[in-house]
């Protein structure tokens, strides 16, 4: 069996990818030497960088060489130059999910938490918990904090801590002595044919989870995903729930609950995470706090602390006018929906959105679910689609959305790109209200470009 001591030199083919480069990070830290590329000349290139790790942008050949284990992500394709190079050369090659789990057995438990939406705020919550609970752990969350650091925590081994994600099936690579399922949405119709081939892989991947382990689950999933012999815990809002939340109050999109484990009042916590979403986020976090043995009414000082993820409903600035400009990684109709919920209630001022969808399958497959989503908002801006992976797919692309929402909604417009979002922006917003930048590309350059940063 393969063991990370075993290698000495690892390149990453996609290292500007937000869990390869916590990966690459870490292989650094550890004293192993680290190069990576990436077709995007992006800043976390620079951090890299700065972190001891050779990154560039582009492709290398003659790098590969010097490596003894080559490590790629879901969305490299086979003919991919380094990639190829590599096979070509015997070198121990590996999958994203497949190093994952090879990270992942150098700690005696693990933690994995899935779902369609969620998944990185819950973890770095989690993150925030153990680490002020003294547990000794490696935390892998799929984001940045505020500021660009990257969310890597290395304390120790007891504890690997990561996001499950479902694309490609990638979670069902893991072995999870605790799993996390916050929700399951349809998704990633490149490699789900429908709702119920997306659930059937998150039941593979609760039937993952390690003999005398526990699954933490929404309650109103618990009757669709459930393994037998399988301890199991329910979250969420409703009374037969075995973590609930309710008493809730909110300020300015900040909420406040009162927990009850298994009916019994344990303590009042607020999350400092905008949304009403996110109390179900830190339930899910307390239930595994709770279920690790950790304190689960001390974990409430780390959930008054925790300062968020980048791009997660993150606060860029404030516009001369008055307009707060926020950006969010959302890009699925419920993720858009709950940004414009949480800005509704902030604010008595207009709410405009703009939104560069994120590829082209997964905009043909739900475009009557974006249509939808934008119901309260009272200005959208419809941008270039973000293809990341793919190429463009008849029906499926951005001004295919943009003509479908146009025929429901009023007050909704269609931009060639960032600049031209920019100085409409400049020039006709900027009065009290809140301005949204939604979406998983790089649309957060235009908080950039107001901001001059």
């Amino acid at each position: 069996m393969l063991d990370l001591t075993d290698f000495h030199r690892v390149h990453f083919i996609g290292i500007g990818g937000v869990s390869m480069k916590a990966l690459a990070l870490l292989c650094a830290r550890a004293g192993m030497t680290v190069s990576g590329s990436d077709k995007a000349d992006t800043p976390v290139i620079e951090t890299l960088c700065k972190n001891g790790i050779y990154a560039y942008c582009g492709s290398d050949e003659k790098i590969v060489g010097h490596a003894d284990l080559v490590v790629y992500t879901a969305c490299i394709p086979d003919d991919d130059a380094e990639l190829a190079k590599a096979r070509e050369l015997r070198k121990t090659v590996m999958e994203r999910k497949a190093f994952l789990a090879l990270v992942a057995s150098l700690c005696k438990k693990t933690v994995a938490v899935a779902g369609t939406h969620g998944k990185t705020t819950a973890t770095a919550m989690m993150c925030g918990i153990f680490k002020a609970q003294g547990v000794r752990f490696i935390g892998h969350v799929g984001g940045d904090l505020p500021g660009g650091e990257i969310s890597l925590t290395d304390t120790g081994r007891d504890v690997f801590l990561t996001e499950a994600c479902e694309y490609k099936r990638s979670f069902l690579a893991l072995n999870p002595d605790v799993a996390v399922i916050l929700n399951v949405h349809f998704d990633h119709p490149d490699c789900y044919r429908d709702t119920d081939d997306l659930k059937q892989a998150f039941i593979r991947f609760a039937e993952n989870v390690k003999e005398g382990g526990l699954l933490v689950i929404d309650r109103g999933l618990k009757d669709e995903i459930s393994v037998k012999g399988l301890k199991t815990v329910t979250f969420g809002f409703g009374a037969d729930c075995d973590y609930r939340a309710d008493d809730l109050t909110f300020d300015n999109g900040i909420y406040s609950f009162s927990l009850y484990r298994y009916g019994k009042f344990v303590a009042r916590y607020t999350t400092h995470a905008y949304g009403k979403h996110n109390v179900l986020n830190a339930l899910a976090a307390l239930a595994v706090a709770d279920g690790m043995g950790l304190d689960v009414v001390y974990a409430g000082k780390a959930l008054s602390e925790f300062c968020g993820v980048s791009r997660r409903f993150e606060c860029k600035g404030m516009l001369e006018g008055g307009a707060r400009v926020i950006t969010d990684y959302a890009h699925h109709p419920d993720e858009i929906a709950a940004a414009i919920d949480t800005a509704r209630v902030m604010t008595r001022g207009e709410i405009s959105v703009f939104f560069e969808p994120h590829t082209y399958s997964r905009t043909k497959s739900l475009i009557d679910g974006f249509a939808d989503s934008f119901y309260w908002a009272d200005e959208v801006v419809i941008l270039p689609t973000y293809a990341a992976r793919e190429s463009n797919i008849e029906g499926g692309s951005a001004y295919d959305l943009y003509i479908r929402l146009k025929k429901r909604k009023t007050g909704c417009l269609y931009m060639d790109g960032y600049e031209a979002a920019a100085d409409y922006i400049k020039t006709k917003l900027g009065k009290k209200g809140i301005i949204l930048l939604l979406g998983a590309g790089t649309i957060d350059r235009i908080a950039d470009m107001l901001f001059k940063r």
